[in-house]
């Protein structure tokens, strides 16, 4: 009988919730077809396109320092974007960046259009009052793009006259059969154990440990009949820490782990072992000698750092992107990452390796991989693809945005863009093993005359270092700055004799998305990132997210010229006596 009640209660409990799904598709449909029919101002054009988006999250935070909780909450959220295209196919009035406005949407005084805060609790007419508001903002905004864009190029003769939008068939999916087991007090468990770990190493300074837990439902729909309901989670774990070297020199490093289901974390043992080794190196390296001098020359690259170099240098490289038309001519958001641009056909990478886009893979070699997806944010399945085949360049990453050498979509619209999702590399020939490889360095090193070697195990991932080392050193944390620089915090100089020296205050500078093409040889084993990647057109002009979870696929590197330096100018002061903990 008990089993039989909590049976149908499932089912009514999965009956209303179809209800509420099939209740805001329904608000959507509705208003999106008395827009596109009666939306029209004097002497401005129509819509020809349509969509709206509403994402309903919730956001479970909690943050520890030094085992005791300073924060949890549980934040459900409802945000609201919605397009409109002036225009046709060919010509509307996207892909044209108007400076006069804003780019989160809309101004101070006018409704915004591009996640909007709406009630969490909505009915059908809230839904529609909503999207009723919106949707005349957009259309406002819209129409005076378009007009400025169509005067700023009508003396103008186009060399580039790829469409600004391309048509698709539309579709209906829906991807919502997503199981997690979520705990919230193993969480702030899990949290409290690894901050207390830094309890236990007096010379670190600040530190901390948070983990978030995000569920979110995206319902979509547009003017073509595109339509979606797509469910999905994510879980990441964080443990940062940071002191300084007798010079004030900071020394930093931190402990990710990111997945999907909070079950497939690794287990809290692990964590706590990787957790103290972060809290060791950052020991050591503070009683390390900095880097002395400029180095170039031969580099190892493994594990982490490997993965970590792909992921900020060479990946984001492989997503199409079209610059955007301004009054004054083209504005591109970060010219580092359109290297690939024009380079479709062309060899980018040593002639044995080469990169698929795995989107559709839900882990590698039992390592669950956090960038995989069933339906893409333009409701496309997307597509597993190579990218690079023995070397060359074959495609880029794609969206319903066509640039001039990729016209079609392969569904990797995902955050308001072109993204990257799960990005594996393979090899051929010229692996090695972790000790074949440190013999092959010390040989280069040997026929350069040069005193010593350098081995890079881990890199500083961007956004830990801007989102959480540097609120939690207060903006005081010593970083490298400048386009293709990266701080390391583990590096080793590596002499003739095969002895290593663990070195502080290192950086990478001058590598660029043409230096993997002068890769000799890569390891026999592979190292799986796991990551927030930042999106590569920026969320400020997209109007979409700022982070989105990827993974990366790699093995170690050795490049045969590679520049390292050292942290340079003046430091910090350390404090004039010890904190409290480590006190006798």
């Amino acid at each position: 009988m008990k089993k039989l009640l909590i049976l149908i209660l499932i089912c009514v409990s999965t009956f209303q919730h179809l209800q509420a799904n099939e209740r805001i598709m329904q608000a959507m449909k509705d208003e999106l077809a008395r827009s596109m029919k009666e939306l029209k101002l004097d002497g401005l054009n129509k819509p020809y396109y349509i969509e709206y988006k509403l994402e309903l999250s919730n956001n479970f935070n909690v943050t520890s320092i030094y085992g005791k909780l300073v924060n949890r909450s549980n934040t459900p959220i409802a945000k609201l974007t919605v397009g409109v295209r002036v225009g046709d196919y060919k010509f509307d009035n996207t892909n044209y960046l108007d400076f006069g406005l804003s780019l989160f949407g809309s101004g101070d005084d006018e409704e915004p259009f591009l996640n909007r805060r709406v009630p969490i609790e909505l009915d059908y007419f809230t839904l529609r009052r909503e999207l009723w508001l919106a949707t005349d903002a957009a259309y406002k905004q819209t129409s005076e793009v378009y007009s400025k864009k169509e005067a700023s190029l009508k003396n103008k003769v186009r060399k580039d006259t790829t469409h600004d939008f391309l048509k698709i068939a539309p579709s209906k999916s829906i991807d919502t059969s997503v199981s997690y087991t979520f705990n919230a007090d193993y969480l702030e468990n899990v949290a409290n154990t690894l901050s207390a770990v830094f309890a236990n190493f007096p010379e670190i300074q600040v530190s901390n440990s948070t983990i978030e837990f995000t569920e979110e439902t995206a319902f979509y729909y547009n003017s073509e009949g595109m339509e979606y309901i797509k469910k999905d989670i994510f879980t990441g774990v964080e443990a940062s820490a940071s002191t300084q070297a007798e010079d004030g020199m900071t020394i930093a490093d931190y402990y990710s782990a990111y997945s999907k289901d909070p079950a497939n974390l690794p287990s809290l043992d692990s964590m706590k072992s990787a957790v103290e080794k972060v809290a060791r190196n950052i020991s050591k390296s503070q009683k390390a000698d900095a880097l002395d001098e400029p180095y170039s020359g031969p580099v190892i690259f493994a594990g982490q750092a490997a993965a970590e170099l792909i992921a900020q240098v060479f990946a984001p490289n492989l997503v199409a992107q079209r610059k955007a038309t301004t009054e004054g001519g083209y504005f591109s958001d970060d010219e580092r990452f359109t290297a690939f641009q024009n380079k479709v056909g062309g060899r980018v990478l040593p002639e044995f390796i080469s990169v698929f886009a795995k989107p559709n893979s839900k882990q590698y070699q039992h390592v669950p991989l956090v960038g995989c997806y069933a339906i893409d944010d333009d409701g496309i399945r997307p597509q597993d693809l190579t990218l690079v085949d023995a070397g060359y360049l074959k495609t880029l990453l794609s969206s319903r945005v066509p640039t001039r050498r990729i016209r079609e979509t392969n569904g990797h619209c995902r955050g308001g863009s072109a993204m990257i999702s799960n990005i594996i590399f393979s090899a051929n020939k010229n692996q090695l093993s972790e000790s074949e490889l440190k013999k092959r360095l010390l040989k280069l090193i040997k026929d350069r005359e040069l005193p010593y070697g350098i081995i890079v195990k881990k890199i500083q991932n961007q956004n830990i270092l801007f989102s959480s080392l540097y609120s939690l050193t207060l903006g005081s944390i010593d970083f490298s700055r400048g386009a293709g620089k990266m701080n390391v915090n583990e590096a080793y100089k590596v002499f003739p004799d095969g002895r290593e020296e663990l070195v502080r205050g290192a950086f990478l500078s001058g590598i660029s998305a043409q230096s993997f093409k002068d890769i000799i040889n890569v390891g026999k084993s592979q190292y799986v990132l796991n990551y927030l990647a930042p999106s590569i057109t920026s969320s400020f002009i997209s109007g979409g997210k700022a982070y989105l979870p990827a993974s990366i696929v790699a093995f170690d590197m050795l490049f045969e010229d590679a520049e390292v330096k050292t942290l340079e100018g003046d430091f910090t002061k350390p404090p004039f006596i010890e904190k409290p903990l480590g006190s006798k």
